[in-house]
């Protein structure tokens, strides 16, 4: 009875384990993005001066051991061309749910869908970075961002755990780079909950970090590529 017992426990655990799975591939490469939000005309003062300007608040958080989400941001691939005095990377990153719950995810590259008709009225939406850095030189970075919301619910995934996805992008790095033929480059990645609301001449946006637990991933040898 206690070896029946086992065999049922052992094939209840193989029928139940959730397959690793590829949900969706992205190619950024050859999209342009559509990021730019409408900000009303400024409103005219006395004396003839404006009003206007930006302003933005930001949240940090720490991860927490407890929790059961968790994420691997990894990179596939990478290739580079020589371009002083900063590099740009053809890139694929993989996101892998790595964790026992399901995750939601931004899917889509165009933050201009997402503002609702009246610019005026305040919208959330969620925003997952991607980028990379050279293990030499943490401080030059290059990334790109998806984004979803509510009201368009295509543009956002739920990631079972087990299932990934690709997205594939051209990256430039924000600051001079290493000139070595060769480079260690490390991925990373930020999943953010933004509300923003537009004002005449101006915006105010709020940024709250989702902050999930990261499977550290090792980096990746990159060979410069020559003209």
């Amino acid at each position: 009875m206690r070896f029946l017992r086992y065999v049922c426990l052992s094939l209840f655990t193989l029928c139940t384990r959730v397959p690793a799975q590829q949900m969706r591939a992205i190619d950024l490469t050859t999209t342009i993005q559509r990021v730019q939000l409408r900000i009303p005309p400024p409103a005219r003062a006395k004396h003839g001066f404006v009003s206007g300007g930006g302003m933005g608040s930001g949240s940090d958080c720490a991860a927490d051991v407890r929790d059961p989400r968790s994420i691997t941001v990894s990179l596939m691939d990478a290739t580079t061309r020589r371009d002083a005095p900063k590099r740009r990377f053809e890139v694929t990153f993989k996101i892998l749910n790595t964790g026992s719950v399901p995750i939601q995810v931004p899917v889509s590259p165009h933050l201009s869908d997402l503002q609702p008709d009246d610019p005026t009225k305040r919208f959330s939406y969620l925003s997952l970075g991607l980028s990379v850095s050279p293990v030499e030189r943490r401080d030059s970075i290059g990334y790109v961002e998806l984004y979803g919301g509510n009201t368009l619910p295509d543009t956002l995934m739920m990631l079972n755990p087990s299932e990934w996805i690709l997205v594939r992008a051209n990256v430039e790095l924000h600051s001079d780079a290493p000139q070595a033929n060769t480079l260690y480059l490390t991925p990373g990645y930020w999943l953010r909950q933004v509300t923003f609301k537009a004002s005449p001449g101006g915006f105010s946006s709020e940024l709250q970090n989702i902050c999930i637990n990261t499977t550290p991933h090792s980096p990746v040898l990159v060979m410069q590529e020559h003209h």
